[in-house]
């Protein structure tokens, strides 16, 4: 998250239109729905220690590598390789969580307050090539971490790489989180531009954005009583609303209260998904992946509707797109899930 927030910024700078920063962007998506579909997969099959610590080794090689970006062509290559690394070791993290009996929403918490950490970081220090190479060594840091993990034994799963089955079977989950987030995306491709609009500078551009993972870190470590088809619904609720309060605001401050509830909506809605998803499969960790593929899937279609939509119609478009969008999730996931419950009723009578 170190450099995320100025990547819009860094790529203008290399003058990179608006369509173009969102290109950039969808390619990180693409690359990390591609990574993430792989190693879902690879996680419930090998051992989930070398998955995770393959992903950091990668990770912190094409996360350096993006100081050398000199235009918004290589920006691009160098975005996808980091995108691609991103995408390897989620699934496995969340895998190893759930096998140790632990709560995932105490574990996602923690990626919660590293967002934070990034935020703050990247705006105190504004340099996005010594962003880069910071990212680079806090992914050494981690693999240091990942290395002194135990080797746990997990159940032997049978399964092949090209199966699309646990994603039929868990459609409306995916299908919905996707459309969500790919509205989601729309508005973070172009959220720091909107705030330079606004008149907020780069340390308040950090400290904004730090506002919705220390929120995300309270919360998440709460939810474990709640029913997650529940936190689901209501991390599509408060995303409407959330989208909805950026639009026609007078300065970069009033994004305050929408930040406090995207990072509940954002909470309810991750955890609520990883849990249920980790809860209904055999194949956990391809599962969970498979929930990251949306995200990078979202990262395509959200950057490339960011870009497009802001280069024509302007900013306030992308976030009434984004809050109706979290509205069409809602209803698509209350939809097939309710269908699913059917079915359950069904197989128990």
């Amino acid at each position: 998250m170190l450099s995320m927030i100025f990547i819009p910024l860094f790529a203008e700078s290399l003058g990179a239109t608006y369509f173009e920063i969102g290109v950039i962007s969808a390619v990180f998506g693409a690359t990390s729905f591609l990574s993430s579909f792989i190693f879902g997969k690879a996680a419930d099959i090998h051992r989930l220690k070398k998955v995770i610590i393959l992903g950091f080794v990668v990770s912190a090689i094409t996360f350096f590598l993006q100081i050398f970006a000199y235009d918004p062509f290589s920006l691009a290559v160098t975005r996808g390789l980091a995108g691609f690394s991103v995408g390897m070791y989620p699934a496995a993290l969340i895998a190893y969580v759930h096998y140790q009996k632990r709560s995932i929403g105490k574990f996602s918490s923690f990626g919660a307050l590293g967002w934070m950490a990034g935020y703050l970081l990247a705006g105190l220090i504004g340099n996005i090539i010594y962003l880069f190479a910071l990212s680079s060594i806090f992914y050494c840091f981690a693999l240091i971490g990942a290395m002194r993990m135990e080797d746990i034994e997990t159940p032997v799963i049978y399964a092949t790489y090209f199966s699309i089955d646990t994603f039929t079977g868990n459609i409306g989950t995916y299908l919905s989180f996707f459309i969500r987030h790919s509205g989601a995306v729309a508005v973070w491709t172009i959220f720091p531009l909107y705030l330079a609009s606004l008149g907020a500078n780069t340390f308040w551009m950090g400290t904004l954005y730090a506002i919705n993972p220390a929120v995300q870190f309270l919360v998440m470590r709460r939810l474990d009583r709640y029913r997650n088809e529940r936190l689901i619904v209501w991390g599509y609720l408060l995303s409407v609303v959330a989208f909805a309060s950026y639009i026609m605001i007078p300065n970069y401050l009033f994004v305050i209260p929408g930040m406090i509830v995207v990072a509940c909506s954002w909470s309810f809605l991750y955890v609520g998904s990883n849990q249920l998803l980790v809860e209904r499969n055999i194949d956990k960790a391809t599962a969970a992946g498979l929930l990251n593929s949306m995200i990078g899937a979202s990262g395509i279609t959200g950057a490339l509707i960011g870009g497009g939509l802001s280069q024509i119609y302007g900013f306030e478009a992308v976030l009434l797109c984004a809050s109706i969008f979290s509205l069409i999730g809602l209803i698509i996931f209350r939809m097939f899930d309710s269908q699913k419950n059917r079915q359950s009723v069904k197989k128990i009578y």
